[in-house]
C-alpha cells in the first residue's frame, strides 16, 4: 500500500501552461500548482515566463508533464512521441526553470522522497563526510571562455554605460550587450536568440533577468541601436583611442557585400550586383567600412546592391572629413593618408580624395601595368628586408612627370612579388585548362555531327571566350567548314608571343600615391596594411553573422549590419590586446581553447536527505588562465555563483 501511494504521488502533474492576457499582449506562463506547509489552500506559482513562445495549445499538457517529469528526474513508462520542435521548447523551459531557481524540488533521482521509497541505506554507496558520492550529479553546462571575453570587452569599452546616457532602459542595454555577444559566441538570427539564449552562460553572468520578455525585444533594440549608429561609432573611435594611446594617420577603405535568401522587396537598397560569394541569384546590399591602420572600424555604410565600388567613396569622403571635424581621433600633424584598392581608385575619386584634405595610396589596375613592362624589366629594384626567400618583393619608386610640363604628377612604386606571381600563374593555368577542356568538349560536339551551322558554332566559341577570357585572349580558334559530305573542323593554337608577353608580368603590380615624403619601402608597407580590411570583412561574414542576411525591411538590414560591425569592435578590442602581448591567435582558436571552460549545476545529496544545488563557472586550465591573465582576468571568484538547499519536504505537491 505504501508503495502504491509513492507512485501516486511521483506520478501526479502539478504544473501546467496557461496563457496570461493583457490589454496589449499575452505571455504564455509555466505555472506549479503547491500548498504550503499548514496551509488547506492550493495556489500557484509562475516557474517562467515564455513570452509568446508558439507552443499548439494541444500540446501544453504534455509539454508541462514533460518537464515537471525532467525536473524531478523521472522517466515515463512509455515516452511520448513528440516532435523535434517540441522537444527542443521542453528542453528549453527546463534550462529556464533551472537557471531561475524558482522551483523548490531536486531535479534529481535519489531526492529525499524517492530515496525512502527506494532501495536500503546499504545500496548508496561511498559516504564521505556525509556527502553520497555515487550519486554526485552536474547538468546544464554553458560554455563560459568566449562569452566571458565578450562581457569583459562590452564593459571595457562602457558600452552601457554609453547606452544608457542614449536613453536605454536597463532591459535593453541587456538586451542589446545579448545580440552583440551572440555574434561573437555562435551568431544566430535575432528571431532564434529566445532560443539560444537560455543554453548560453550570459544568464549567470547578466543576471536572470536577460530571459524576460519575448523575441521582438531583440528587433526593437537592433532598432533603437542603428537610430544612435553615428554616436556609437563615435564612442568607439574616442574610446579605442584613448584607452590604447592609439595615432591614427592611415585610413583604409573597402568594401563587401551580403545576400539575402529571399525576394527582401520592401528593402529598396536590396539589388542584384556582382556578387563576392558567385550569389549572383541573390539580392544584395554593399557594404563600404573604414579602418585605421590598427584594424578598428571608424565607420561604415550601407549600399544598394547594384552600386559600383567606385561610385561610394564619395559619401564616405563626407564621412571622414565630417569625423576629422567632430573627432579627434585624427593625427592633426599629419595628412590623413587614404588607401583603397584599384577598383575605387579612379581618377575622379582620386581628385575627391584631394581636395578633402587627404592623400591617397592606391593599387592600379591589373590591365595598366602593361604600360611599366620596360621599367619593371630594369634594375633598381629595392628589396624588402625581413621576408623569407621564397616570398621576396622587390619595389621601384619614380616620378611620373607630366608631357606638357614636365611637372610630377604622381609617386609610382613599381612592386615584383614571388608569391603573387607564383598565384597568377596558378590562376592562368587553371583557367587554361579548363577553357580548354571546354573547347575540347565543343570538338566533340562537332565531330559527332550534334553540331554542323557555322554560324552557330561561332556563337559557341563566342560564348567561350565570353566564360574564359583570362585564357583565351592567348588562343587563335578556326573553324574549317565540312568537305564531302563532313563535318566542320574545329582547331586552335596558342599565341605563344602573347603568352611570353603576359607572363612576364605575372607577379608585378603598380602602386600610386600623391606623397613623396616617403620612401618605396615605407609605401609598401603601408599598403599592405590594407589586408587588414580584408581581414576584418573575412571575420564580418566567416565569423560573425554578416551574411547571409534574413530581415525584409531595409532598416532591420542595416541593424543587422550594424550589430555585426559592434561585434566586430568587440573582437577587434580583444585581439589587439592579446597582439600587444605578442599573442597573435585567431577568435576560431581562442574560443576552442576556452570552449571547456564552462558553467555548471553541481546536485550534492547527502545522509541527511538533504540535496544542494550548486552553480558555478569551473576552474579554468592553465592554457585557459594564460588567455584570461592577458586581459586581467585572475580570479574566477568575483562571477556569480549560487547555492540552495533544496528538500521535498518544504511544500506538498497536489
Amino acid at each position: 500500500m505504501q508503495l502504491i501511494l509513492e507512485i501516486f504521488r511521483f506520478t501526479v502533474i502539478s504544473m501546467f501552461l496557461y496563457r496570461k492576457r493583457s490589454a496589449s499582449s499575452h505571455t504564455l506562463q509555466l505555472l506549479e500548482s503547491y500548498r504550503p506547509r499548514g496551509s488547506r489552500t492550493p495556489r500557484n506559482r509562475v516557474l517562467a515566463s515564455l513570452g509568446d513562445a508558439d507552443i499548439p495549445r494541444a500540446y501544453w499538457r504534455i509539454v508541462a508533464e514533460q518537464v515537471e517529469m525532467r525536473l524531478k528526474g523521472e522517466r515515463p513508462l512509455l515516452p511520448p512521441e513528440l516532435s523535434v520542435q517540441l522537444e527542443s521548447w521542453v528542453d528549453l523551459i527546463v534550462r529556464r526553470v533551472e537557471s531561475e531557481r524558482k522551483w523548490s524540488t531536486p531535479s534529481v533521482q535519489g531526492s529525499p522522497a524517492a530515496r525512502q521509497a527506494g532501495p536500503s541505506e546499504t545500496s548508496r554507496g561511498e559516504v564521505l563526510d556525509g556527502v553520497l558520492i555515487d550519486e554526485l550529479q552536474h547538468t546544464h553546462a554553458t560554455t563560459l571562455g568566449a562569452a566571458l571575453l565578450g562581457k569583459h570587452a562590452w564593459d571595457r569599452l562602457q558600452m552601457s554605460a554609453l547606452l544608457r546616457g542614449l536613453g536605454f532602459t536597463p532591459a535593453q542595454c541587456d538586451a542589446a550587450a545579448v545580440s552583440v555577444i551572440n555574434r561573437l559566441v555562435g551568431p544566430v538570427s535575432e528571431h532564434a536568440l529566445n532560443e539560444w539564449l537560455p543554453f548560453s552562460c550570459l544568464p549567470d553572468l547578466m543576471g536572470s533577468q536577460v530571459l524576460e520578455g519575448g523575441k521582438d525585444r531583440f528587433y526593437r533594440v537592433s532598432d533603437k541601436l542603428l537610430s544612435h549608429r553615428h554616436r556609437i561609432e563615435q564612442h568607439l573611435r574616442e574610446h579605442t583611442a584613448s584607452r590604447f594611446r592609439l595615432t591614427r594617420t592611415i585610413l583604409l577603405y573597402d568594401l563587401t557585400n551580403t545576400h539575402f535568401e529571399g525576394v527582401c522587396a520592401r528593402n529598396e537598397k536590396a539589388r542584384r550586383g556582382k556578387n563576392k560569394q558567385k550569389r549572383d541569384d541573390c539580392p544584395q546590399v554593399v557594404v563600404g567600412m573604414v579602418f585605421d591602420e590598427h584594424g578598428f572600424e571608424l565607420a561604415h555604410e550601407t549600399f544598394p546592391g547594384n552600386t559600383n565600388d567606385s561610385r561610394t567613396l564619395v559619401m564616405i569622403l563626407r564621412r571622414l572629413e565630417q569625423l576629422t571635424r567632430d573627432d579627434a581621433f585624427l593625427d592633426s600633424a599629419v595628412t590623413p593618408l587614404v588607401i583603397v584598392d584599384a577598383g575605387i581608385a579612379t581618377r575622379r575619386n582620386l581628385e575627391a580624395i584631394r581636395q578633402n584634405g587627404f592623400s591617397y595610396l592606391v593599387n592600379d589596375r591589373r590591365g595598366r601595368r602593361g604600360r611599366w613592362r620596360e621599367a619593371f624589366a630594369e634594375e633598381g629594384f629595392t628589396t624588402i628586408e625581413d621576408r623569407p626567400a621564397n616570398l621576396t618583393v622587390q619595389v621601384r619608386a619614380f616620378d611620373e612627370r607630366s608631357d606638357l610640363t614636365g611637372q610630377p604628377i604622381e609617386r609610382i612604386i613599381l612592386c615584383r612579388s614571388r608569391k603573387r606571381r607564383l598565384k597568377e600563374f596558378a590562376i592562368r593555368s587553371r583557367a587554361e585548362s579548363r577553357y580548354l577542356a571546354e573547347l575540347e568538349k565543343l570538338a566533340e560536339r562537332i565531330e559527332a555531327g550534334r553540331l554542323r551551322v557555322i554560324a552557330k558554332i561561332e556563337r559557341a566559341i563566342g560564348r567561350l571566350r565570353a566564360r574564359h577570357t583570362r585564357a583565351a585572349r592567348f588562343y587563335d580558334v578556326h573553324v574549317q567548314p565540312a568537305t564531302d559530305g563532313g563535318t566542320p573542323e574545329l582547331s586552335w593554337e596558342r599565341n605563344d608571343e602573347q603568352y611570353a608577353h603576359n607572363e612576364d608580368l605575372l607577379g608585378c603590380y603598380v602602386l600610386r600615391t600623391d606623397r613623396r615624403d616617403l620612401s618605396e619601402v615605407e609605401l609598401w608597407h603601408l599598403y599592405m596594411t590594407l589586408c587588414r580590411a580584408e581581414e576584418g570583412f573575412r571575420v564580418l561574414k566567416s565569423e560573425l553573422g554578416l551574411r547571409p542576411n534574413f530581415h525584409q525591411i531595409e532598416p532591420r538590414v542595416d541593424g543587422h549590419i550594424f550589430i555585426t560591425v559592434l561585434a566586430y569592435q568587440m573582437l577587434r578590442y580583444l585581439l589587439f590586446v592579446l597582439e600587444q602581448g605578442g599573442d597573435t591567435r585567431c577568435w576560431q582558436t581562442l574560443k576552442r581553447v576556452l570552449s571547456t571552460h564552462s558553467y555548471t549545476t553541481i546536485l550534492v545529496s547527502t545522509e541527511s536527505g538533504e540535496v544542494h544545488r550548486l552553480r558555478k563557472p569551473g576552474r579554468p586550465e592553465p592554457c585557459q588562465w594564460a588567455i584570461y591573465h592577458q586581459f586581467g582576468i585572475r580570479t574566477m571568484s568575483n562571477l556569480p555563483k549560487s547555492r540552495e538547499r533544496l528538500n521535498t519536504e518544504t511544500c506538498s505537491f497536489l
